[in-house]
């Protein structure tokens, strides 16, 4: 029987300490989708070529993972965005779909993992406090972006602030002619975000196109609350044990 108990233990404490969170997903194409100011619609430019599907959310100990769907792929002068990370809550302006929601109004980003910067399998993670951030009309014709109204829509780090370390990213499935599913997918330090993964936060995630045609956006909880509940498992299930052997 204490043999049963040790591997019980052992096992629920293993999970607690080391187990990721379950993906969550930010969902681009429920009720609750972010649309955002400068279109009526989700999509500007058609779902088969500039639709963000969502995010896959994660988190563990030490990091926390984001992989972004699309079937967007970069050509020409139209790039992949900016990951904004705000670490003090989601805040965007109004209600589902935010359809009044841009850069003057909503959500204050922390930080950014600038795309661009993509090297060796890593990426410039970069505190946005006193950065400048470029919208969508900074970087396009105001009418060949969303709606055509030159809305300012935030998508990538543009100059300043200053450097929080370097985040993990690959980028796979490329493929426009196949119609291929592209996956960004970042691994973030949570110390490097000033997160803890013992401190429940809520924190915003968003990312979009150079042309913001599609956006997703929205928040999860670092950790989720499964982590913590597995992590209370296990250490008491290290408790017991100890006794146990007492």
């Amino acid at each position: 029987m204490k043999t049963l108990n040790k591997l019980l233990f052992s096992t629920v404490l293993s999970l607690g300490v080391a187990s990721g969170a379950a993906a969550y997903t930010i969902d681009d194409q429920g009720a609750d989708q972010y649309i955002g100011a400068g279109h009526s619609e989700d999509i500007l430019g058609g779902a088969g070529a500039f639709q963000v599907f969502g995010m896959n959310v994660s988190s563990n100990m030490d990091y926390l993972f984001v992989d972004v769907e699309t079937n967007f792929e970069e050509h020409s002068s139209w790039t992949y965005g900016d990951l904004f990370i705000s670490t003090n809550g989601w805040n965007p302006f109004g209600a589902a779909p935010y359809a009044n929601d841009d850069a003057t109004n909503g959500e204050s980003w922390e930080f950014a993992v600038d795309v661009s910067s993509l090297l060796a399998g890593s990426a410039d993670l970069v505190n946005l406090s006193g950065a400048t951030l470029l919208n969508s009309d900074d970087l396009h014709d105001a009418a060949s972006v969303r709606g055509g109204s030159g809305v300012e829509q935030e998508v990538a780090y543009g100059s300043g602030g200053t450097g929080a370390g370097s985040a993990l990213l690959s980028i796979t499935g490329e493929d426009r002619s196949n119609a291929t599913i592209t996956n960004l997918s970042f691994k973030i330090a949570l110390s490097d975000l000033g997160l803890n993964a013992l401190t429940p936060q809520e924190i915003g995630l968003r990312w979009t196109m150079s042309c913001a045609n599609d956006i997703t956006e929205g928040s999860y909880t670092v950790p989720e609350p499964g982590t913590l509940a597995l992590l209370g498992l296990g250490l008491l299930g290290l408790g017991m044990r100890k006794r146990v052997k007492s």
